[in-house]
């Protein structure tokens, strides 16, 4: 069968179940998967934002025709932003784990956190809500699965 991980703020005291996010939970299937990538949502560090941001313009993808034309009113709007403070509700869960303590747990590793896991906080739902408002990529987007037997 193998061995299965979840993602732990041992801070926080709250987990990332890969299995709510629609994936696998093989550390191979983190590593090449949607559900790992959401990592770098909970753990951006900055006060600022730019271009490619949280909460920046998606970049676009422009017709030949248009392409000079469209790539300068990118540029000029991105720039306009760039390094504008960024303010996120304090709820968010965009760089929520920057500067925690983050393990990804096997159910086979000898600490035991595992049996641990299920009084932890699951933010598996908020995670894929603000990855697929991030992710503008159907393809990378996640399906949260509501009878996860972890909820």
């Amino acid at each position: 069968m193998g061995q299965y991980f979840k993602a732990v703020n041992l801070d926080k005291k709250e987990v990332v179940c890969p299995w709510c996010l629609g994936g696998g939970a093989k550390l191979w299937e983190w590593a090449a998967n949607p559900q790992g990538a959401v990592l770098t949502l909970l753990l951006r560090k900055s006060s600022e934002g730019g271009g490619g941001d949280y909460n920046s313009p998606p970049p676009q993808i422009v017709s030949i025709e248009d392409r000079a034309a469209d790539i300068a009113a990118v540029v000029a709007a991105g720039i306009t932003r760039e390094g504008a403070p960024m303010v996120l509700p304090e709820d968010s869960v965009v760089g929520r784990w920057a500067g925690d303590r983050i393990v990804l747990i096997g159910d086979y590793d000898e600490s035991k956190l595992w049996e641990e896991l299920p009084s932890y906080r699951n933010i598996s739902n908020e995670v894929a809500e603000a990855w697929n408002d991030f992710i503008e990529i159907e393809d990378m987007k996640l399906a949260t699965r509501h009878d996860c037997g972890c909820q």
